[in-house]
């Protein structure tokens, strides 16, 4: 077979031109669908919504282009129209735009790669009366718990930090939070990392009173619900080796201010079981039990008073 001098010129005028139409794809691709300094998509990255493709057709610049997949999850391709994508890798949508551009072009070439990954809003949701203000909020990368609690205003004051829960994505059950260690004692090793979706649930405590007088240990203590007097001078250590429990006071602000007393023989408790003797408590009652019987009730309430104690003792 024998070839003129023309019909090589055509030959190898046709190879320069596959040969440029390669490189100029090259170029396109390394232009189009790589950013420097930008993570890349991984080959299991599904698409959806904000990211931006490159689309390079070798040897077709009327095809080659950098699309954004729209909110309804499709791209416009010329040709072949509005696609869905959402969903898809990126290798199979390259494979669906070559079957699809097989209908205009002989063994067309695609290229389909990530140019920008979409910004993911992520957002966690606070649940309780223990926040001090719930509601849902937007992280950030590398957010943790104390990023989300410096959101959301901080923790109440009488947020119970030993009942706070974490529901994530995939966990059966609820995770505890030590919320005690990371608030209170700056234990960063309790400062775990935060996901989206996740809903972080903190309760308020059901009631706070003060048992002063003469227990074994007076303060302030937190205590369950439906608590009643008896439970409160038991958290307190118990009475001590002095005290009167014949005329134990149970001292309760109203909602003028005022402060109002009732006394209880706790004695009567144990020796008749008259639970009429041990009421139930509310939150900020203030508990005093006497070293005897000459106890002066208006002196106890006006030092409360005087003194701003309920104030303090209970954050009002």
């Amino acid at each position: 077979m024998t070839i003129g001098i023309r019909g090589v010129g055509r030959v190898l005028e046709g190879g320069w031109r596959k040969a440029l139409g390669a490189v100029a794809a090259v170029v396109l691709v390394i232009v189009i669908g790589i950013t420097p300094g930008r993570a890349q998509a991984p080959p299991d990255y599904l698409l959806g919504p904000g990211d931006v493709l490159s689309i390079v057709v070798m040897g077709e610049a009327d095809l080659t282009r950098s699309v954004t997949v729209r909110p309804d999850g499709k791209i416009t391709v010329p040709l072949l129209g509005d696609l869905a994508v959402a969903g898809m890798t990126p290798a199979a949508v390259t494979e669906m735009l070559t079957t699809g551009l097989r209908k205009y072009l002989r063994n067309p070439v695609v290229t389909v790669t990530v140019a920008q990954m979409r910004v993911e809003r992520a957002f966690v949701y606070l649940v309780g009366t223990g926040f001090a203000r719930p509601g849902t909020y937007e992280i950030q990368p590398g957010w943790t718990l104390v990023d989300v609690f410096a959101a959301a205003g901080g923790v109440a004051p009488r947020a119970a930090l030993k009942k706070a829960t974490l529901a994530r994505k995939g966990t059966a059950q609820p995770i505890p939070l030590d919320l005690e260690a990371l608030l209170v004692r700056s234990e960063q090793n309790a400062n775990m990392a935060v996901q989206s979706g996740d809903i972080i649930t903190i309760p308020s405590l059901d009631l706070r009173v003060a048992v002063l007088g003469t227990v074994r240990a007076p303060g302030a203590y937190d205590l369950g619900e439906g608590a009643r007097l008896l439970d409160a001078i038991v958290a307190a250590g118990g009475p001590a080796d002095r005290a009167f429990l014949d005329q134990v006071g149970v001292i309760r602000q109203g909602p003028d201010g005022k402060l109002a007393l009732k006394t209880y023989n706790v004695t009567r408790i144990f020796g008749q079981a008259d639970v009429s003797q041990n009421p139930p408590l509310l939150h900020a009652d203030v508990i005093y039990v006497p070293p005897d019987n000459r106890i002066r009730w208006q002196d106890i309430l006006s030092y409360l008073s005087g003194f701003g104690l309920i104030r303090s003792l209970f954050g009002f």
